[in-house]
């Protein structure tokens, strides 16, 4: 008896776009079919990809040179009818092309939501990890999209799988100075002081970025500001070693600018040199690591 799939064409590349004059990651580029499946596939042909399996010898599984199938193809560039006649016909939904990315990891790569949804429904493996050991979590993370990264987490994500350099989903979001995803993974009971291969924890990353804002958010959660990476510094450390960056490249000894309100009263008057753009960032970004190390003392 003859599958019948009921649906229509949707729009093909329309789908997919990407800002103009921003280099998109090598993962977005040159997902360009060439079997006719695959072609059919990527545009949302339906009638002609289920023309192809029910009456040619076409198996829904064949892949290109590089290990892709329909599915990959379909998730690239958005095709979720497609995705779903695919499944009607029993692909392999955990197939992995070259780089070991399933359909559900290149579905996230591309913030394809539907396709993820149908995905992850289905029963895809939400903690499959391509050739780079990312998880389509990760992913998720680096384009900050709450909304998938709470589909994958409803469906178990894993919070600690880590990446080549020892990346949680966690610390990356930290490293990407993403508060609204730090939130998510938190709430997810995400491992906050999970460390990296240098043994930084997110906190650590947090003062090494100057984010102030994620700096409190960590420690109101827990983070431990006393753990040590593998160079012997906490996160206090860091934060004094900023400072102290900040002090030793400005211009010559200003011995008279050690209080905020005497930075703030550094104007015309008396014959002084206005502040310059770069003397307001400096001073700004040493009150900024001040306070952190004021705040993690207190947490000590």
């Amino acid at each position: 008896m003859k599958k019948i799939f009921k649906g229509h064409s949707p729009w093909g590349f329309l789908s997919f776009r990407h800002a103009e004059n921003q280099e998109p990651p090598r993962y977005l580029t040159g997902y360009m079919p060439v079997k006719r499946i695959h072609k059919a596939a990527s545009v949302g042909d339906i009638p002609q990809v289920q023309k192809m399996l029910e009456f040619g010898d076409i198996d829904v599984n064949v892949t290109d040179r590089k290990k892709r199938t329909a599915l990959h193809y379909a998730c690239a560039h958005g095709q979720s009818e497609m995705v779903s006649l695919l499944l009607w016909y029993d692909c392999n939904i955990e197939a992995r092309d070259r780089e070991e990315s399933t359909a559900l990891i290149k579905a996230t790569q591309r913030q394809h939501e539907i396709c993820v949804k149908i995905l992850l429904e289905n029963g895809a493996d939400s903690n499959a990890v391509d050739i780079h050991q990312n998880t389509s979590l990760h992913y998720t993370v680096y384009n900050k999209d709450t909304t998938i990264a709470a589909k994958l987490l409803a469906f178990n994500a894993d919070t600690e799988v880590k990446t080549k350099n020892g990346y949680t989903p966690l610390i990356l979001a930290v490293l990407e100075n993403k508060q609204e995803m730090v939130e998510l993974l938190l709430q997810a009971a995400a491992n906050i002081n999970a460390l990296d291969n240098c043994k930084r924890s997110a906190l650590i990353h947090a003062v090494r970025t100057q984010s102030k804002n994620m700096i409190s958010l960590l420690l109101q959660q827990g983070a431990n500001a006393s753990l040590v990476d593998i160079y012997g510094a906490t996160a206090q450390s860091y934060a004094v070693f900023e400072t102290f960056q900040v002090l030793s490249q400005g211009p010559g000894p200003r011995p008279e600018l050690t209080t905020k309100e005497a930075r703030h009263s550094f104007d015309t008057k008396d014959g002084l040199v206005p502040c310059s753009p770069r003397f307001k960032e400096d001073n700004k970004r040493m009150e900024e690591n001040t306070d952190a190390v004021d705040e993690l003392g207190r947490y000590n």
